[in-house]
């Protein structure tokens, strides 16, 4: 059976808001529209989780059978 390779919760809670607080600083909201700064989090998100899905992967070794 494969072990599921993500990681802890709280890596995926801080990379999502360091990334978030870069995008606001990037594209602030008063300057973007309602639709634009929902559109940019989540792209933050989806960011966020394959990024952090896949440095995990990347450093995490496989268990033997």
């Amino acid at each position: 059976m494969n072990r599921c390779r993500r990681a802890p919760w709280w890596v995926y809670a801080v990379t999502i808001g360091v990334l978030n607080i870069a995008r606001q600083i990037a594209f602030p909201p008063t300057r973007v529209g309602t639709a634009a700064t929902i559109g940019l989090f989540f792209a933050v998100l989806a960011i966020s989780f394959a990024v952090v899905t896949g440095v995990r992967a990347l450093f995490t070794p496989r268990g033997g059978a």
